[in-house]
């Protein structure tokens, strides 16, 4: 049997806890779980310290997997020595006793530990974590959908995936970037272009994987990286990832996309302030990532730009691979699931839920108000507000969707003060 189950005083709470997220996210099946899943799996865990003359036995394999994360143990068949393993192996990232037919005991002729998590606590989680995970898309796809799919698979496959800054942004932030040491300023500065802000993000995404939780501000992410680094980030990416339009209606198209990604951003932002429970910085991130798909399209598109010089094709494109593209960079990046579930459903106008207002509920919002108020010239596939569940709902937190002009007059003074930072050059 396992003799004792040392309690961490509260000087080792933290390293305790700190030794559980970073098991998590490494042995198996737990780290198959996403980050707040470990996390809520990781609140209920346990740390072992395995002395001489303790035993490990399977009985407690029954409610529990038990990993071990330092020192190494002696695996007993009866009183017969049959094995060891020792921590950060890869059979330190299986549980013990996993094959209980192979050992039935396990000692330390030193010190060990051993992580310990809930079976069923987890079993759960991955259950709930699959069926949310289901999500599909029936696109038909054209040739020319072919075409970009093809070529952006193949860059992400070799690891090179990148969203282009275009030439006129590029050329503004660097022209500025280096006199901006302020936090503040240098966040508003990389918030001007959507590229440069999931870039920047996901270095604190990787950075943070297996501890703690990935940046939800740009702010954060500056104050994790640092000034200096971030603006040196900045400027190497912007020199080596910035294309330049290569006909008149790729170049529309992304005026068009920045035009709306800023402003959805802002509206998001000033709508957060009616919800207690969300955070306005976030808020904007989250609406600026949620069509981040459309930019990738734009980028590949660019490097065909003869198949793409009528506006209708270019436009079907989008429509077709904008959501795909959203999900797969997202995921990719470690953007956490408040992203993810904005960037995939944000455009389902007519659902409802009986949740608290979220992230994706303004950023539904925030696109409806944009075509309410500035309707692009094409036919539009957005509905008006009348009869959608989620603008009643809205409208019980202080949201007005037929009544926008407070909330863009707000949203567009958020942007003229931004772009005041970029001296124009």
């Amino acid at each position: 049997m396992l003799k004792k189950d040392n309690s961490p005083s509260a000087s080792n709470t933290n390293e305790n806890h700190q030794l559980l997220l970073k098991a998590a996210g490494s042995v198996s099946p737990v780290n198959e779980l996403n980050q707040p899943n470990q996390a809520a799996l990781c609140r209920t865990g346990k740390v072992v310290h395995v002395q001489r003359n303790d035993q490990l036995q399977p009985e407690a394999a029954n409610r529990w997997l038990m990993y071990l994360v330092e020192g190494s143990l002696q695996l007993y068949s009866g009183k017969e020595e049959v094995g060891s393993i020792s921590a950060r192996t890869s059979d330190a990232a299986q549980p013990l006793f996993q094959d209980k037919t192979a050992y039935t005991m396990a000692k330390t002729s030193a010190i060990a530990k051993v992580v310990k998590f809930g079976r069923e606590q987890l079993s759960i989680l991955l259950s709930e974590q699959q069926k949310n995970a289901i999500h599909v898309v029936d696109v038909h796809t054209t040739a020319s959908d072919n075409l970009l799919l093809d070529d952006i698979i193949t860059t992400m496959s070799s690891g090179k995936l990148k969203l282009a800054t275009y030439g006129d942004a590029a050329r503004k932030i660097l022209m500025n970037v280096g006199t901006i040491n302020a936090v503040p300023e240098l966040s508003e500065v990389i918030l001007t272009d959507p590229g440069l802000t999931a870039h920047v993000l996901r270095v604190t995404n990787h950075a943070d994987a297996g501890g703690t939780d990935a940046a939800h501000s740009v702010r954060g992410a500056i104050s994790r990286l640092g000034v200096e680094d971030t603006k040196l980030n900045m400027i190497e990416l912007l020199k080596n990832n910035t294309i330049v339009p290569a006909n008149e209606v790729i170049a529309n198209r992304y005026k068009r996309y920045i035009q709306r990604t800023t402003l959805s951003a802002a509206i998001a932002q000033v709508l957060a302030g009616s919800v207690p429970n969300l955070k306005a910085e976030q808020a904007a991130l989250v609406a600026m990532m949620s069509d981040i798909g459309e930019l990738l399209v734009l980028t590949h598109a660019n490097k065909f730009a003869d198949q793409f010089d009528d506006d209708a094709v270019l436009g079907s494109s989008i429509e077709n691979l904008r959501s795909i593209m959203n999900g797969w960079v997202l995921s990719m990046w470690e953007f956490s699931e408040e992203y993810i579930d904005a960037s995939y459903t944000a455009r389902d106008w007519y659902r409802n839920h009986s949740g608290e207002i979220n992230y994706t509920d303004l950023v539904t919002a925030s696109l409806l108000i944009i075509q309410a108020e500035m309707p692009e010239a094409e036919h539009s596939s957005i509905p008006a507000v009348d009869n959608l569940l989620l603008a009643r709902r809205l409208q019980q937190a202080g949201i007005d969707l037929k009544a926008p002009t407070d909330i863009v007059r707000a949203a567009t003074s958020k942007i003229v003060d931004t772009q005041q930072l970029l001296k124009a050059g």
